[in-house]
């Protein structure tokens, strides 16, 4: 086998190794609260504020993270920064299994956001850097792959935590991810990097000189809010939701979470492909994505001003809205079309980190708007009312009003390099 032709297999087999990092990533991103939030409720006997906490300090620190990953990739190239950020992931996720300290699962928490943060975006800098023409199909893969570590952290997972306990759920997901590593670790050793380029300095002038550019700001703007909230409501509210208002079972609010997970994990590969069938046109599915965020918001505000409390309709606008805010492939392919290459990665970063800021801060709102409104005690769990979710809803409907508003502003690429187009 000649050298260009081990290179490659090298470099696919060193894809196929951060995708099982990115399965864990985003496993333990919906593992706390959204799946255990009664458990910790009890463990606790906390209220709504202090669970969505947790969630909180995951998404804080995943969100910081991805500005300094950014440049990390860019320099290092991204197997190295997420063969140093393992650590953190793998030592996070084992200690986020011990329950009996609210202060140490917070901390373990926020270890668990920082070393999860180094994966994503390394991941899409390899996948340009080995198969760059292959970009938005790969990265419909990579989201498949990595996704369905969110459709494990749903239904399979909410069903085992009351049977099995929390501690020893998590202790399993902490191995899970450090068997993942280890995996990762053994590909990478082999692996032919580039060298680091040295050229590459931290500095504040590449974040200002991505967010000088109009487009971009409109780009962030919206795909944070999007994918932010519909992420808020993934992994902090929606099952507490359906359980709370809709009265459906705990188990099959998982089931409707799964479901939607399941269509996340496809949704990415599907537009990919159809983009490529349609002349490699981007907007559009940005603009679906803005326009959907806005139409959930309004569906289920209108569902609670009825007083509404059909599961069906719920979960239809569930499902409209997993299929309407993952467009990922989308949204990097649009990324490396408005930008210079020696950009992507920090725009990225700065989109990664906005989209994450939403989750944590809109995640960490919903408690305490939530708790504006006293919950009934049923069986020891805290049961939020229609006024406690009208509250949120209307906050999100004002959100998806601003990200339909800012997907006007893109503009078509059709696959090709418009950076100079936008100056």
């Amino acid at each position: 086998m000649n050298t260009t032709k081990k290179a490659s297999l090298l470099g696919w087999i060193l894809l196929l190794g951060i995708s099982c990092v990115y399965y864990f990533a985003n496993l333990q991103k919906v593992l706390v609260p959204a799946a255990t939030f009664n458990e910790l409720q009890r463990i606790f006997n906390g209220n709504a504020a202090a669970v969505t906490a947790l969630g909180a300090a995951f998404m804080y620190s995943y969100a910081i993270m991805q500005l300094v990953t950014g440049l990390l990739a860019d320099r290092y190239c991204g197997a190295r920064v997420i063969a140093v950020g393992g650590i953190l992931f793998c030592v996070g996720s084992l200690l986020s299994a011990y329950e009996n300290s609210f202060t140490l699962l917070m901390v373990s928490r926020a270890l668990t956001g920082i070393g999860a943060a180094t994966v994503y975006l390394s991941a899409v800098k390899e996948i340009n850097r080995i198969v760059p023409d292959s970009l938005p199909l790969l990265m419909g893969v990579l989201l498949f792959l990595g996704y369905s570590g969110s459709v494990t952290g749903t239904r399979p997972f909410m069903a085992a935590v009351p049977r099995y306990g929390y501690h020893t759920m998590m202790l399993w997901a902490g191995i899970g991810v450090a068997i993942s590593y280890l995996i990762y670790v053994v590909i990478y050793i082999p692996s032919s990097l580039p060298p680091v380029r040295k050229e590459v300095k931290f500095s504040p002038v590449p974040y200002i000189e991505v967010l000088k550019r109009k487009h971009n700001l409109a780009q962030i703007g919206m795909c944070g809010i999007a994918f932010g909230t519909y992420y808020a409501f993934q992994s902090v509210i929606g099952k507490k939701f359906l359980e709370d208002y809709c009265g459906i079972s705990a188990a099959s609010a998982g089931t409707v979470l799964t479901i939607t997970m399941v269509i996340a994990s496809i949704n990415g590969f599907i537009v990919a492909n159809i983009s490529r069938l349609w002349g490699n046109r981007r907007r559009p599915f940005l603009m679906f994505e803005g326009f959907g965020c806005m139409i959930t918001a309004l569906s289920l505000t209108i569902l609670l001003l009825c007083d509404c409390h059909k599961p069906a309709i719920a979960i239809a606008v569930f499902i409209f809205q997993a299929f309407s805010c993952n467009v990922g492939s989308m949204t990097v392919a649009m990324y490396r079309d408005a930008n210079e290459e020696h950009r992507f990665g920090t725009v990225m970063s700065v989109s990664n980190c906005f989209a994450y800021l939403v989750t944590a801060v809109f995640g960490g709102f919903l408690g305490k708007l939530m708790d504006l409104f006293p919950p009934t005690i049923v069986n020891g769990i805290k049961v939020y009312g229609r006024n406690s979710y009208l509250t949120v809803f209307a906050v999100f409907l004002v959100l998806g009003a601003i990200a339909a508003t800012l997907s006007c502003f893109l503009r078509e690429s059709y696959g090709k390099n418009i950076a100079k187009e936008l100056k």
